[in-house]
């Protein structure tokens, strides 16, 4: 195999390759980096065992061949070279590595699990990379970190009504997004769960303006855009029924800009106490949203105006789980609706910035002794 290439091209298309590279494994072939020289393009291939990843980027091919090296060798070489045309070639089991003055001479290795990763022959569903990376943002802080509830470690995709739903939740906390959407009739009433690590990866790898094509392929779903492709797991459990916790009735709502709700809850939180679930106290009374914070330590006091409608109330939360709810809005004021101290506070946007978007957040709040 011999091939050039340019420098700068190379240590994008490695930077995206080594996001399915493992960096604690004793099984080598996760940690390589499969390279294939073809016609007038060079692909990088990695997997670990969870994803695997294949991108591709022009080059000039003189011998088409195969190869497979170490990732975070490779990576390190490539990076220190100039940004220059770089020249590589295998034979008789060595790889050399040439860009100006340097030259790399390393050993190649001989056996590396080759996939079939053709893309499946269905229909793609279509959503563009910005509004997908937002959906996986606003989502992925609520997922579990327990894994003996493998489900809710994962996002749920549901497609249902022409519109993609992405769920997460971890017992606590929903975070519902809706995304209205065409798509083929064989998709409707689809779900899938995908790992979260598998979405976060792929949010990374992908530009703004852009779309990301997605195939259902037996017990994998497959994400392409552009000259990159990722093959991901689902997982195969069944998802909570989401829809019966999200209940819209309540008593007291209040509308409170929400930047000024993220700061207060940012300090707030300061002296809140990890050992009793980082409480704070919420108190709504003639259009004023007090937030109260307490420890062994000291204790801190914020007012915020609102709009109120609705009796007053007092609740407690976790802050954490309010504050991660609330700055995932894109919107510049919020609206919370409570039924009562001891149920759910179901958050919506007032001004959305996108038409065909909804986001909705759920918190439990902490049940507090007289």
């Amino acid at each position: 195999m011999k091939f050039e290439v340019k420098q700068n091209e190379l240590i994008n298309a490695i930077n995206i390759a080594n996001r399915a590279v493992s960096k604690n494994t004793n099984i080598q072939i996760h940690e390589l980096i499969y390279f294939e020289a073809k016609e007038d393009r060079l692909s990088l291939t990695a997997f670990d065992g969870e994803i695997t990843i294949k991108t591709f980027i022009e080059a000039r091919v003189m011998e088409e061949g195969e190869m497979a090296l170490k990732a975070n060798l490779f990576t390190n070489i490539i990076r220190k070279l100039p940004n220059d045309i770089v020249k590589i070639e295998s034979k008789d089991g060595k790889i050399s590595i040439r860009s100006q003055n340097s030259n790399f001479n390393l050993l190649a290795f001989e056996y590396f699990e080759k996939q079939d990763l053709e893309l499946p022959d269905t229909s793609p569903l279509e959503i563009s990379n910005d509004k997908l990376k937002r959906s996986i943002l606003q989502t992925e802080f609520a997922t579990s970190l327990d894994e003996t509830k493998l489900a809710l470690t994962g996002i749920l995709f549901e497609l249902k009504d022409a519109s993609l739903n992405m769920v997460a939740l971890d017992g606590y906390r929903v975070a519902l997004k809706k995304n209205s959407m065409d798509y083929q009739s064989e998709y409707e009433n689809s779900e899938f769960i995908i790992p979260k690590r598998s979405l976060m990866e792929w949010s990374r790898i992908i530009a703004d303006d852009s779309i990301t094509k997605i195939y259902k392929n037996e017990n994998d779903l497959v994400f392409q855009a552009e000259n990159t492709t990722m093959y991901c797991r689902v997982i195969d459990k069944n998802y909570i029924d989401y829809r019966n916790i999200i209940n819209k009735t309540s008593e007291t709502s209040v509308i409170v800009d929400k930047a000024k709700l993220v700061s207060a809850l940012d300090r707030a939180q300061v002296l809140s106490d990890p050992g009793r679930a980082n409480l704070i106290r919420i108190e709504i009374a003639e259009n004023h949203m007090i937030i109260k914070s307490n420890s062994e330590i000291g204790d801190v006091k914020e007012v915020i105006e609102i709009d109120q409608e609705g009796p007053d109330l007092n609740i407690a939360f976790n802050a954490r789980y309010m504050q991660e709810g609330v700055r995932a809005f894109d919107s510049d004021k919020i609206k919370l609706n409570f039924k009562s101290s001891l149920n759910p506070c179901l958050i919506d946007p007032v001004d959305s910035k996108y038409e065909d978007e909804e986001f909705t957040y759920l918190v439990l709040p902490v049940r507090l002794a007289n």
